[in-house]
């Protein structure tokens, strides 16, 4: 598929993807439902999306992919979007945060729910944060108090930095009321022990995983990824590599998903090169590897010998 024609559909990605207003309204007007197929699946699975996938996913013929392709691209778009600003948070007065936490009932128990987390009176530092996520943000009490609970429970110790990314994040995953927060909690507390899976295959255990490791786990869940699809990405990293790279794991992710596998029985039917072994990783068959995997080890190559000149 190609990507660079397609680019200007696609907001930046995220934990979540917005269609655009002008590409829908567009849609909308030719009223092409092979089209419109055709862009949800680019917007689900963005700049990963290949063309063989797309076609087995939607059903589509070769002839029906081009043509539904060929309209995509033709869309004429006024401008190209910019990626969305954020508006910069007020700069809240220490009259200003003194009025809220005594005249907002609701901010005022957001507050105490955040001293008896951290376990220490708020500074005033501290509690622009929390008006900044209650006023700014607009997160209601009732969801920031949902929010407090769920670090509690997933970090024990918690600090105010851990308090702002979480609320960012569930901002942009628009979780504006009690119902979205507890369904969305809900959701998560469901995939806690393919999560936990995930992190064993990984080998990150028993240290904490990384921000990237994170992320990758994250893709391997929201992809249908099992933990042995994980367990054998890791292995076969470590056979070319001779090193963990989480980065290098995902590449690997990214082709299975193009290729449509992601059970352990689909992947080794398709690479029977990937099949599970009982003994020590063995030196990679160079006539296995993809042509990413060739360029990587080339570009590692060349880093390696720069930094030793």
């Amino acid at each position: 598929m190609p990507k660079q024609s397609l680019a200007h559909l696609l907001l930046p990605e995220g934990e979540f993807r917005i269609i655009r207003c002008d590409i829908a309204d567009k849609l909308l007007k030719c009223a092409d439902g092979d089209s419109a197929l055709l862009y949800l699946y680019i917007l689900r699975h963005g700049a990963a999306a290949e063309e063989p996938a797309a076609m087995r996913a939607l059903g589509f013929s070769k002839e029906q992919y081009e043509r539904a392709l060929f309209t995509l691209t033709s869309l004429t778009i006024s401008a190209q979007p910019e990626e969305p600003q954020k508006e910069s948070a007020p700069s809240y007065t220490a009259s200003e945060l003194r009025t809220a936490r005594g005249g907002d009932h609701r901010f005022s128990a957001v507050c105490e729910e955040a001293e008896g987390l951290l376990g220490k009176t708020l500074t005033e530092s501290q509690l622009r944060t929390l008006f900044t996520i209650y006023d700014h943000l607009g997160l209601p009490a009732e969801v920031i108090m949902e929010l407090l609970g769920c670090l509690k429970r997933e970090l024990g110790a918690v600090r105010l930095g851990d308090i702002r990314k979480e609320a960012y994040r569930w901002a942009d995953m628009g979780l504006y009321t009690a119902e979205a927060a507890q369904d969305y909690l809900s959701r998560r507390e469901a995939e806690r022990p393919l999560t936990e899976a995930m992190f064993a295959a990984l080998g990150t255990e028993p240290r904490a995983p990384k921000a990237m490791e994170k992320r990758l786990i994250s893709y391997a869940v929201a992809h249908g990824f099992p933990p042995e699809a994980m367990e054998l990405a890791v292995r076969r990293t470590e056979r070319t590599l001779k090193k963990f790279s989480a980065d290098y794991v995902r590449k690997i992710l990214e082709s299975w998903e193009s290729k449509g596998v992601h059970t352990l029985a689909e992947i080794t039917a398709l690479e029977p090169e990937n099949e599970k072994k009982n003994a020590t990783v063995p030196e990679p068959d160079p006539a296995t590897l993809s042509e990413w995997e060739k360029d990587w080890l080339e570009e590692v190559k060349r880093y390696q010998e720069e930094k030793n000149t």
